[in-house]
């Protein structure tokens, strides 16, 4: 298989572990395997005795009924689980598409929804974000018009990466409609799901809604536990659950066990762990709404109510991957320009880490030592 380097994934292998100060992790902040543990009474005795076999390859039956716990019509048996949220975006690629398919990609994306299909020589059409102001959106009539007979799948990210926006309820049933017309499979992944500012944001998962919808989920984003490594695929379709279940058997074939003990002590206590990375989050806004605001002649920023991230536009003239690469020379603080997403003249940002006011000031430093007045 011929593939794309993974821009955005190159750039954090380069730069993440390196720079003092991160202002564009799109993950929540982690905790330590001891404070996992004291969230579930027995949990520490218990991990100790985890047998290090094999596991099952579609995951631990009580992990499974864990995961569907957070679903309304997923059950245990519509699951399978991965290694993160890669492999089943590679796996249901794999699984589901031949050359010459077609398919449509919300984008800018995360590349992986766009590069594995095009490996397999699949016609990729991109539904573009369109910025009314300083707000996105996508044109759900630009959707239907794309989509045709020979549509195999919509490949979707709700919340959005990197753009942090997220459909309504409203306009998720009209692309559900459209797909039911020729039985095309949505692809959603749904990583930052559960991260919504307010509830009153909340979609249902699109495996829930759509008889043909495959989600995907990880501990790595809105859980802020991307060392456990597990994620997984739901999917009321037990036709597209057993191909993929049938390929796994080539790739990990089953998951590490104390990370699928652990993902379920997480899942199982998971509304104390997003009341507290929502509540990182709700602290960093008021942080970035004054920064953007005292310097909107040079940014634009749209502020999302749903997810950890979030893309500003730069109203200047700069290349953003040399704008990002002389932040962190010079005040070493790593910002994610647009340019892996190739959407240039953007940058992400991230709201779930607790030390995004110091990277802030950071930010701010070099952007009045080098922006401001010239």
């Amino acid at each position: 298989m011929k593939i794309k380097p993974f821009k955005l994934e190159r750039y954090y292998s380069l730069h993440e572990h390196t720079a003092k100060y991160s202002l564009c992790n799109s993950d929540c902040e982690a905790m330590t395997i001891a404070d996992l543990l004291a969230l579930e009474s027995g949990a520490k005795e218990a991990f100790h005795n985890t047998w290090l076999g094999y596991t099952t390859t579609q995951g631990k039956p009580e992990l499974r009924r864990d995961i569907s716990a957070i679903y309304s019509k997923i059950t245990a048996a519509d699951l399978i689980v991965c290694t993160g949220a890669q492999e089943p975006i590679f796996l249901f690629a794999q699984a589901m598409l031949d050359s010459d398919d077609e398919v449509i990609v919300q984008s800018p994306c995360y590349q992986s929804l766009q590069s594995v299909p095009e490996s397999i020589a699949c016609k990729v059409l991109n539904w573009d974000v369109h910025y009314e102001g300083k707000v996105p959106s996508f044109d759900i009539e630009e959707l239907k018009k794309m989509v045709s007979s020979k549509t195999k799948a919509i490949f979707l990210n709700a919340p959005h990466n990197p753009t942090g926006f997220l459909f309504t309820k409203e306009e998720q049933q009209v692309i559900i409609e459209i797909a039911r017309v020729n039985n095309t499979i949505i692809f959603c992944d749904e990583v930052y799901r559960e991260l919504e500012h307010d509830r009153s944001f909340a979609i249902p998962s699109f495996a829930d809604a759509y008889e043909n919808g495959v989600s995907v989920g990880v501990m790595s984003k809105a859980y802020g536990l991307p060392g456990l490594r597990i994620g997984w695929l739901s999917t009321q379709n037990s036709a597209i659950l057993e191909k993929i279940a049938i390929l796994k058997e080539y790739t990990t074939i089953c998951n590490a066990g104390p990370s699928e003990f652990l993902a379920g002590v997480a899942l199982r206590n998971r509304q104390s762990i997003l009341a507290r990375n929502l509540e990182i989050i709700q602290a960093n806004l008021p942080h970035y709404d004054a920064f953007f605001a005292k310097y909107a002649d040079l940014f634009s920023w749209y502020r999302p109510n749903a997810g950890p991230i979030a893309f500003v536009k730069m109203n200047f003239d700069t290349d953003d991957m040399l704008f990002a690469e002389q932040v962190l020379k010079k005040r070493n603080t790593l910002i994610l320009p647009g340019g892996v997403y190739d959407y240039p003249g953007y940058f992400r940002i991230g709201l779930g880490r607790i030390k995004i006011p110091e990277a802030l000031e950071q930010f701010e430093a070099f952007v009045t030592e080098n922006l401001v007045g010239k």
